[in-house]
């Protein structure tokens, strides 16, 4: 064993605060991060509301868009934005999809990604591609390696390029991009970037507005440790109306301003909150407001996210250490997760050897690699037992 985590003398008290994490070893935050107690609880309160007083009250109403109102704010906050520059979604593909199809596109219209990207962000380039005909060149970055990411990055963002999607951290490896050296090459070339952030945001530290980036979607029932179908699209003010909402309801609209016989008048909301179009779930408004506050009170978010970063290093190199073993993570590019690859192995049936043993992982079907995320909570214990397991076969 190379080294040794620390932890915060109140780690038994969150993780008493996680429950699931008592039940199993759980190791794929990246797939889904476990709720806190008072998240559950939040969002049972605002359900047995919409069970007992209804769902059509005026007070409600005004208490949910003050809810998503604060909410905006929280989660600009986690990606150093203002609350108008971050709209709510149903997670990173919606994030995804809203940007992508927000543009403009013509036949030939072209988009560079990479070789190492999630279906959340290829699956809206392949309906761009079938229904406009825009082109989608892949940069070829090996598993994410700065050095080899930034000269296929170079060679491919060509003047004329319209877009640059990429992620900020790899699902697949977890390799860190150099996002902001990766942002200004793009600028360079002229084109906008669209970052799928499922990986980074509440994982490690993430500064929108400084990355440069024009658009940045992530999760909330990740890293965020919130509900499902939550999640935030940032949009840079500088780049706010290069994109189009491609759905619009009232939740888009400044009221204000809005007039309904006259089609001419489409008064758009202040910011991003304009890419909002359907009424969001009041318990997973509460939930995901709920974990934010119970990260930023009881955990604290910057010693999460150290002790994220710590674990992922002491996973690493304990990964290292596993006879036959291939860490496809770049050392100096960790994240929360590691992607370790063994020969011989069929990794979906180690991930189901594992879960019999409550040790909860996941395979990555594009490189047959195992993956295993590292949150705040987990303990050395839990990342020894888990390669214990994939080392024996």
């Amino acid at each position: 064993m190379s080294m040794s985590a620390s932890y915060p003398l109140d780690l038994e008290s969150i993780r008493e605060q996680l429950p699931s994490t008592g039940a199993a070893a759980y190791l794929n935050t990246g797939t889904a991060g476990p709720l806190p107690a008072p998240t559950a609880t939040a969002m049972a309160e605002e359900a047995r509301a919409e069970l007992e007083t209804g769902r059509i009250s005026h007070t409600g109403f005004m208490r949910l868009f003050e809810g998503v109102t604060a909410l905006r704010a929280e989660l600009g906050a986690v990606v150093g934005a203002g609350p108008h520059d971050v709209a709510l979604t149903q997670g990173t593909t919606v994030g995804m999809n809203i940007a992508l199809h927000g543009l403009t596109w013509q036949p030939g219209d072209e988009v560079v990604t990479t070789t190492q990207e999630h279906g959340g962000a290829l699956l809206p380039l392949f309906v761009l591609h079938k229904r406009y005909g825009v082109k989608v060149t892949f940069a070829r970055v090996g598993d994410g390696e700065a050095a080899q990411a930034l000269d296929a990055l170079k060679k491919a963002l060509r003047p004329g390029v319209k877009a640059l999607v990429l992620s900020h951290v790899l699902y697949t490896t977890g390799a860190t991009l150099p996002l902001k050296e990766i942002a200004e090459m793009a600028r360079a070339a002229g084109c906008l970037v669209i970052v799928d952030g499922a990986q980074s945001v509440g994982a490690i530290p993430v500064n929108a507005p400084d990355l440069a980036v024009d658009a940045y979607a992530f999760s909330g029932q990740k890293w965020l440790l919130g509900p499902e179908s939550t999640g935030g699209l940032y949009i840079a003010p500088q780049a706010l109306e290069r994109f189009q909402p491609t759905y619009l309801s009232f939740m888009g609209v400044d009221h204000d301003r809005y007039r309904w016989d006259d089609p001419d008048v489409l008064p758009l909301s202040e910011g991003s909150g304009r890419f909002e179009f359907a009424l969001p779930y009041r318990p997973s408004v509460a939930g995901l407001h709920a974990s934010l506050s119970w990260v930023n009170d009881q955990v604290g978010r910057d010693a999460g996210l150290a002790r994220i970063a710590e674990n992922a290093r002491y996973c690493w190199e304990r990964a290292r250490e596993v006879h036959g073993a291939e860490v496809l993570t770049p050392g100096g590019q960790l994240s929360g997760l590691t992607a370790v690859k063994v020969a011989d192995q069929d990794p979906s049936k180690v991930v189901e050897r594992l879960a019999a043993e409550n040790v909860l992982i996941r395979s990555i079907p594009e490189n047959g690699a195992l993956r295993i995320s590292t949150g705040f909570y987990n303990t050395p214990a839990e990342i020894d037992r888990a390669l214990e397991l994939i080392a024996a076969g």
